[in-house]
């Protein structure tokens, strides 16, 4: 097996919000992962690796689909499948017997994992069966001063000096008549973000083989490329929130040009691969 770690900085150009699961009063927190720093345990805003695997999983598979010219009627529920299985790495499906749960299908997986080259990075499951993926993506960790010795990099900045506070109304647009007791429609909504500035480590690690090195690299290569074409990350994107700059060092020097030839060479059968797929979901 060959590892490479591919280590990034993302800086944010504008306001980011990934929000969690805790409020206080009515002001909606910053996702948290609990550090021990200097022995406490100290509750450090980040943002998931789930939220950059889903957003790099979404644009290159829509970008591996459009090279192929595969379409998907999306009114069948077969296609409809497919699109779960292809864009958020499967679905949940009805319960199985062991028996039925047991059988793998060795030569179509093998043929999964070789032309459908998003499944082959990001893996996916399907009929009850799971395809690991080939990347390993940690979370996005700010860089502070409280977090030098998880990432390595010095810094005389507090966490708490990242984050502020933003909010937005949302008005009464209606202006219907109302009695003397009734409230209009409208309210405010607080909310903690990363400050534009902020600085964030990032690693992803490519856990590949001698025979898949080039084209995982090139796979992976244009997957950063597409996301450095649209670069945001979190909620509110459509409100200006989550605008970033993407820098990332690969260990060799890459392209996404095996990517491309790789899909046109192979465009028929990745085409009845992907029909496949979507028989047995």
């Amino acid at each position: 097996m060959i590892i490479h770690v591919i280590k990034g900085r993302i800086t944010a150009l504008s306001p980011i919000f990934h929000g969690g699961n805790e409020k206080t009063g009515s002001v909606v927190l910053l996702n948290r992962l609990k550090f021990i720093v200097k022995g406490r345990p100290l509750d450090v805003p980040i943002i998931s690796g789930n939220q950059v695997r889903g957003r790099l999983r979404r644009l290159l598979t829509r970008d591996f689909l459009e090279l192929v010219g595969y379409e998907m009627d999306l009114s069948k529920k077969p296609y409809q499948k497919l699109y779960h299985t292809l864009f958020a790495g499967g679905v949940l499906t009805e319960a199985t017997t062991s028996s039925e749960s047991g059988v793998v299908d060795l030569s179509f997986k093998s043929e999964l994992v070789k032309y459908i080259l998003p499944i082959r990075l990001f893996g996916c499951s399907y009929s009850n069966q799971m395809v690991e993926g080939r990347l390993l993506i940690g979370h996005l960790l700010p860089i502070c001063k409280e977090l030098r010795d998880y990432i390595g990099i010095d810094s005389d900045i507090s966490f708490y000096q990242l984050i502020t506070r933003a909010f937005q109304t949302r008005r009464d647009e209606l202006r219907a008549e109302r009695g003397r007791d009734e409230q209009a429609v409208q309210m405010l909504v607080e909310y903690e973000v990363f400050a534009p500035g902020t600085q964030f480590y990032h690693e992803i690690v490519l856990e590949t083989t001698k025979e898949g090195e080039e084209i995982d690299l090139a796979t992976l290569y244009r997957a950063i490329k597409l996301w450095k074409q649209n670069p945001v990350i979190g909620g509110k994107s459509s409100i200006g929130f989550g605008k970033i700059r993407i820098e990332y060092e690969f260990p060799k020097k890459v392209s996404d040009k095996p990517y491309l030839e790789f899909i046109e060479k192979n465009r028929d059968k990745i085409k009845e691969v992907l029909d496949k797929l979507r028989d047995r979901l």
